[in-house]
């Protein structure tokens, strides 16, 4: 591999961040990556409806604190797994690959940067190396043409690999009422949230594959206060887990965060219960995550057609300003939350709950740069028949995507290896911000369907019950780049033809329009099952 030094500073090469920070496709549910019970055990089948009440320990562990209450009586158990099976497409219309490869150096013969320069900047082909160099080879800028046609040579059209995850659930509650204390406790293990993708087989996604898993470790109290009211608090302890699988630009990373969850549920009748939940945000702090220059501290300070200044961070220890790798620490929030829901028994067997819950993403570190605040709705039903319930539910959630983003923040620049092998630094523009969008596909979902059945005395033993359940997620698509359209440097972006649309024709023939550079398509289907010992 040649690693070349300034003059490799394509601005395209930024669209890896994108890939290795955010693309997505694995354990991503209706409440962007967050999980909120919609694969736990008996409230999986009924798309996650669990704030007023819960059949499940796991449910009521992990979600609303209060719900613990519902488990007086000696000790409950719970061991289940729910396999998890995403299908995410991308079309891309070729401008990642036009801001990255084919461009070659100035003494490689018929490269484009001898042949053609920037268009904009210097007129004829007659170039000296110093003027290629500041012309063309240190930034593209959407100025120039790469070799080749983009929309044929770059453009591709790939399914991610990543296609089944297991994510188990455990949880055990125990009663104290007999020590004379009204409280329930309850701790367990399972997936809080999580997100992956695998286009390493697709050339043109510079090896995208990342991947980011927290499991979460819960311990709760649940407390009777009155004969109509109970209250809750719980922390979470994740281990979380990401990957930034793009070549150079990054590695697995871990961390250990917290949470913290207050709830409430007040019985307002004899046949309806209505209840509350906050939950703080969570922070990950992955050290050293994500390849910021390959060019030193200051890898742009001579390039000409950028506005503005990169605040390139930095944590490399023998470093200046335009030699050494710099890395940099990743901060990422997942938001706070508030959930209200009510259950009905509406006799004869049946019951009926509905959930809402609103997700602060805006207020979310990292995250807000790509998201607005987000709202999930769910409903669920049980019918109770001897020892059969058979169960049901349909949850929505809002898009949560920005229509428009602006240039990286959080995460300003890149550092990585190109499609030729060569080493590149670039800023993170709005192009680049938009395909980040367009990898995160997951959230896109709008639409649960959930089936499921519950047996209790499960093969005749009368302390053993089973929940099953069977989901899935309709198919949702959505076109990325015609939203940055009528942006310039006047209202913050670096460049006025790196704002965020298409540089390489665009997807008017996919169904887009012709300033959308890539299409994604998603959908999703689940199932599991889980074993309740109550003693």
């Amino acid at each position: 591999m040649k690693t070349l030094r300034r003059k490799d500073w394509k601005l395209g090469a930024a669209v890896g961040t994108a890939l290795s920070l955010g693309s997505a496709g694995a354990i991503a549910g209706p409440h962007g990556f967050d999980l909120h019970n919609v694969l736990n055990g008996a409230s999986a089948p009924m798309a996650g409806t669990s704030i007023a009440h819960v059949e499940d320990p796991v449910s009521a562990v992990f979600g609303n604190p209060a719900t613990l209450t519902t488990y007086y009586g000696g000790t409950n158990f719970m061991f289940g797994a729910t396999f998890y099976m995403p299908r995410a497409t991308m079309v891309h219309d070729g401008s990642a690959g036009h801001a990255v490869a084919n461009f070659g150096e100035y003494g490689d013969t018929n490269s484009v940067a001898t042949t053609v320069g920037n268009a904009g900047s210097l007129s004829g082909t007659d170039y000296t190396t110093a003027q290629a160099i500041a012309a063309f080879e240190l930034t593209n800028n959407g100025g120039a043409a790469a070799a080749g046609s983009a929309a044929t040579t770059f453009a591709f059209n790939s399914t991610s690999k990543a296609d089944v995850y297991a994510v188990p659930q455990v949880a055990v509650t125990q009663d104290l009422s007999g020590l004379g204390i009204p409280v329930v406790l309850g701790v367990g293990v399972t997936a809080t949230s999580g997100i992956g993708v695998d286009y390493k087989h697709s050339s043109n996604s510079l090896g995208a594959a990342a991947e980011l898993i927290n499991l979460g470790v819960n311990a709760g109290i649940g407390m009777k206060m009155s004969d109509t009211l109970d209250v809750g608090v719980s922390m979470t302890i994740t281990y979380a887990m990401l990957e930034a699988g793009l070549t150079g630009s990054g590695g697995m990373t871990h961390d250990i965060g917290f949470r913290g969850t207050l709830g409430a549920r007040k019985k307002m009748s004899d046949n309806m219960t209505v209840g509350l939940y906050y939950q703080t945000e969570q922070e990950h702090q992955y050290d050293n995550l994500h390849v910021t220059s390959m060019h030193g501290t200051t890898p742009f300070a001579n390039i000409g057609g950028i506005t503005g200044t990169v605040n390139i961070k930095c944590n490399g220890d023998v470093v200046d300003s335009t030699d050494g790798i710099c890395r940099q620490d990743l901060e990422v929030q997942q938001p706070w939350n508030v959930g209200l829901g009510v259950s009905m028994d509406m006799g004869n067997g049946l019951l009926v709950m509905a959930d809402i819950t609103h997700k602060a993403w805006s207020d979310a570190k990292f995250f807000n740069e790509f998201y607005d605040d987000q709202n999930v709705v769910s409903i669920g039903v049980q019918k109770t028949m001897g020892n059969l319930k058979l169960r049901a539910g349909y949850g929505y959630a809002d898009d949560p995507l920005l229509s428009t983003v602006k240039v990286g923040k959080e995460v300003a620049s890149i550092g990585l290896v190109n499609s030729e092998g060569r080493t590149v630094s670039s800023p993170m523009y709005g192009l680049f911000m938009s395909y980040f969008q367009a990898m995160e596909t997951p959230v896109i979902y709008k639409h649960r369907i959930a089936v499921g059945l519950g047996v209790e005395n499960f093969l005749g033993v009368p302390f053993l019950s089973l929940d099953t359940h069977a989901a899935m997620q309709l198919e949702e698509d959505k076109c990325f780049g015609s939203g940055q359209r009528g942006q310039t440097t006047s209202t913050g972006y670096y460049n006025n033809a790196t704002i965020g649309t298409a540089l390489a024709g665009g997807l008017a023939s996919s169904g887009c329009v012709a300033a959308d550079h890539t299409k994604a398509t998603v959908s999703s289907f689940h199932l599991g099952g889980a074993l309740t010992w109550s003693f």
